[in-house]
Formats: structure tokens, sequence, C-alpha cells
């Protein structure tokens, strides 16, 4: 008797989880049902796809709802759309068209106002294809990369760690030191830093990027960046081949 009442339970609950969707089609009516859906998570550039999501017989919690669509290619996460949408009272459906550009493979996701997911899906662009891990590489060190904020670097060691820094009494300035266990084996290094925007959940306002030249054989590297606006940060360090090596996070106060 316990057990079917278990599996009772869990037939509910799995319903509860899965009534949840999100649909690529091409178009919906007045009432939320979808046109010509997309069953390909595959789309041609320059297309655009309409996502529709569908809460079942359960209405959304709220009256806020957030879009988000990412590029997730290369081990990179770029935030490249992202909207609120305010619903009428007991609503279970919405609906948004976007029109994708770039070629890569992209992530979609609805929240509630709590930054609670409501429904996700993935699809890919284009001829986009993911760079194979070549096992043989470097790759496989990076995950001993480790990686800290501070003033300075001296005679390879970083001097005042840092967790945040001030515009003021640090001038916004401060020095991202990675070390190795083993060689990098890299002769450039490509870092793209992004900032979350007012009221975002991830860090989708893009800051800057910039490549810095090294010895394959060192097993360390540093380098300075000056702030001029507070918020929350963060620092994605990749290879030659665009792998990622280290992400680093630090918050900016006046």
């Amino acid at each position: 008797m316990k057990k079917l009442f278990l599996i009772i339970i869990l037939i509910f609950v799995g319903g509860e989880l899965f009534a949840q969707h999100i649909t690529i089609c091409k178009a919906y009516t007045q009432t939320g049902e979808p046109i010509d859906i997309v069953y390909s998570k595959n789309i041609s550039l320059n297309q655009t796809i309409c996502f529709l999501l569908n809460t079942g017989n359960k209405k959304i919690s709220g009256s806020t709802v957030f879009l988000f669509i990412d590029m997730t290619s290369g081990g990179f996460k770029q935030n490249q759309f992202n909207k609120v949408y305010k619903l009428e009272k007991d609503r279970n459906w919405l609906a948004s068209n976007f029109k994708f550009a770039k070629e890569g493979k992209y992530e979609i996701f609805f929240t509630d106002a709590n930054k609670k997911t409501l429904a996700a899906t993935s699809i890919i662009v284009g001829n986009y294809k993911e760079p194979p891990q070549d096992q043989s590489t470097s790759s496989i060190n990076y995950r001993n990369v480790e990686a800290v904020f501070c003033d300075n670097v001296l005679s390879g060691i970083p001097v005042n760690l840092k967790k945040n820094i001030s515009l003021k009494s640090d001038n916004g300035l401060v020095c991202l030191y990675l070390k190795c266990s083993s060689p990098l084996n890299t002769e450039r290094i490509h870092v793209t830093i992004m900032r979350k925007s007012n009221y975002s959940i991830d860090y989708d306002e893009f800051v800057a990027s910039k490549k810095y030249q090294l010895d394959p054989d060192w097993e360390d590297v540093f380098f300075k960046y000056t702030f001029t606006k507070v918020g929350e940060y963060r620092f994605s360090v990749a290879d030659e081949k665009e792998l990622l090596i280290k992400t680093a996070y630090i918050t900016v106060i006046n």
C-alpha cells in the first residue's frame, strides 16, 4: 500500500514538473495554441521563430515573467536577448518572437519574478558545430588553474587579495592572477569581461574583450584592468583555441 501511495505521488509530481514547457513554432493563436510547430532543434540562420511558454492547467505565478536567450557556444555563455513581460491575471501562456542572426548554440529560458526557471530549451542555429575536445591539449590541466584578484603580483606572489574593489580607494584598478600547476601551453589568452545590468540575474552586458601574448611555458600570468562603473563583473579567460581556462567574479563598489 505504501509503494502504491508513493507511485501515485510520483505520477502527480511528475505531471506538475513536465506541465510547463516551451514549444518552438512559427506563429500562435490568440489563445496560445502553436501554429506550424518546429520539431527540429536546428534553426536556419536569420530565421524568426516563436518561443511559446505553456504552463498547462497551472496559472503562471505572479504577473512578471522574464525571457532570456543566451549563446553558449565554445564554452562561453553570453546573453543575446532578455525581456520582461507583464501578464494578465490567470494567464497560463506567453509567446515571444526572436530572429537569430548569429550561428551558434543557444539556451532559451523563462523565469518568474523570483528568478525560478519556469521552462527551458536549447537550439542550434545555422551550421554551428561544437569544437571537438582534444584531450591531448592542456585543457585537462585547466581544471587546476587558480584565479585571484589582487592589488599587484610581485615575484609570482599576489599581493593583497581582493573580493571587491572600490572606485574611490582603489581607483577602480585590479589585477587578475592565474596560476596553473603545469605550463599553460598557449601563446595567447583571450579575456572577456561581462557585467550584470540593472535588475538582471545574469552577466548580460558586454564590457570589454582583450587579448594578451604569453610564453607557452609559463605556468602563471596576470593582467590589470581599470573599472569605471560599479556593479558585478565576470571575467572569462580562454586560450588561443577559445577553450575556457577560468572564470572569475568580482564586485565593484563606490
